[in-house]
């Protein structure tokens, strides 16, 4: 069974790589919080766009694609391509 993963559990990962990387005072924490949400909005309206024009195919395709970076990020091996 896949993980849902949600936006909030999304944001604690951006969040522990910020906080990582040495951005950890409060007003840098605030605008990549920013950042996230913002990137977030516009990545749910590109799908939102393509669910409305019926581009089915490229709406699954972008998802795999970006699935597959997502696990990267998290730390979980990747799964085998089908050829």
């Amino acid at each position: 069974m896949a993980t849902k993963l949600s936006l909030r559990s999304l944001w604690k990962i951006y969040k522990r790589t910020c906080v990582v990387t040495g951005s950890g005072n409060k007003r840098d924490l605030a605008i990549t919080q920013l950042a996230f949400y913002s990137g977030a909005r516009g990545v749910l309206r590109v799908l939102a766009h393509l669910i409305e024009q019926g581009e089915y195919e490229e709406l699954h395709e972008t998802i795999r694609r970006h699935g597959r970076l997502i696990e990267k990020i998290q730390g979980r091996p990747l799964r085998a391509r089908r050829h």
